[in-house]
């Protein structure tokens, strides 16, 4: 059982980058794009049932579009081009599947027959793996549409052009759905806007930081996380009752309310009842009006995403568990390089062990913390 190393892979995919040699105006990585792929996911899922009627496994969706390149912190990111090339297709199809393989073998023995599914078998040939696989195409286009329009680099417009023709001619109806959306309803426009531009909204500002975050790669780390826990307590603590789609879709989606409203500093958002209760209307009124502009059959499942992401049901709980272990980590991984972090890891580490007796978390304080920090200072 070696569960810190999943969770220090899952650390690591911000550190492969994307489009790099292309120069992009916006740097862009795996953990990024991840966090992209689960939230269109979240909405390819929800349009196949609601207007297609196909009754699907969401959370296989989208844990899939979530987790299908953690193989990447090993292999790099090929080129689509390198992986289709008739002398090494085979083989770095073989790598990629021995990687994520590795990466799952890592997890307790309960875990791995659900991330088997969520990791080695992502883009398989069914038709979940084949709409993660389109899916995984339409960030690729959307990320090349923001390129080309604000930069006009003409190799981001010919990608561009590729990959919405490719999408055109998709056999997934609900990927044209979408597409069609982009170009012809300002509410899915502006949602999908939402979700690509959240890796502009930094985090940590006002300190020194060695390693650079943002919204969409914390979004990423705590969707992950907080998958991992609920898992973790269905299997091995027997909390069988874990809706673990909702909780994915409210890990997820939790903070891109932020590409509005911006990431305001904790200890500002609490520094009083009063200001805390402020700021939680205002952040839940304007990820209202993002939903109210969505197409109404989004909006039941939207709002308890976006609006209700850290509720008072259990999932809502796991949420904000999600986003305090990330925030310990990030403290973690920081302070034996800037001394400012080390106030804030013991802060933040005081506040979980006062706060929460959920059993993922005495797991990770007792078993994934300790593995983390001998990695981080030791090794």
């Amino acid at each position: 059982m070696k569960n810190s190393q999943f969770t220090n892979t899952i650390i690591a995919m911000q550190y492969v980058s994307r489009w790099k040699e292309y120069s992009p105006r916006y740097k862009d990585n795996a953990a990024s794009h991840s966090f992209r792929c689960a939230s269109i996911a979240i909405l390819i899922g929800i349009i196949e049932e609601k207007v297609y009627g196909n009754v699907l496994d969401k959370l296989s969706i989208v844990a899939r579009a979530l987790l299908h390149d953690l193989n990447e912190t090993v292999t790099g990111s090929i080129k689509y081009v390198t992986k289709k090339d008739a002398h090494v297709a085979e083989h770095i199809q073989k790598l990629e599947s021995e990687v994520s393989k590795e990466i799952v073998s890592y997890l307790s023995k309960s875990l791995q027959p659900h991330f088997y599914d969520y990791i080695v078998d992502a883009e398989d040939d069914t038709y979940i793996g084949q709409l993660v696989r389109e899916i995984d195409s339409f960030d690729a286009m959307l990320f090349c549409k923001r390129e080309y329009e604000l930069d006009s680099n003409p190799y981001f417009g010919s990608k561009y052009e590729q990959f919405h023709h490719q999408l055109a001619h998709s056999p997934c109806q609900s990927i044209k759905w979408i597409l069609h959306a982009l170009g012809n309803d300002d509410g899915v426009k502006q949602f999908l806007d939402h979700i690509l531009n959240l890796d502009l909204i930094e985090r940590w500002g006002g300190s020194f930081n060695l390693i650079p975050d943002n919204d969409a790669t914390h979004s990423f780390r705590v969707a992950a996380i907080s998958l991992f826990n609920g898992l973790l307590e269905k299997e091995r603590f027997g909390k069988k009752n874990i809706d673990l789609y909702r909780l994915l879709g409210k890990s997820t989606m939790h903070d891109i309310v932020e590409g509005v409203s911006g990431d305001v500093a904790s200890p500002i958002k609490k520094s009083s009842p009063i200001i805390r209760e402020a700021f939680e209307q205002y952040e839940q009124q304007v990820a209202r009006e993002m939903v109210l502009k969505l197409p109404d059959f989004f909006h039941e499942e939207m709002m308890d995403f976006l609006v209700h992401s850290k509720d008072a049901t259990y999932e809502g709980q796991l949420v904000d568990i999600g986003d305090k272990i990330d925030a310990l980590i990030k403290s973690n991984l920081e302070m034996r390089n800037n001394p400012h972090y080390g106030d804030k890891y013991y802060k933040q580490l005081v506040h979980i062990q006062h706060h929460y007796e959920n059993p993922c978390v005495i797991f990770f304080l007792a078993y994934i913390l300790h593995d983390l920090t001998y990695d981080h200072f030791v090794r």
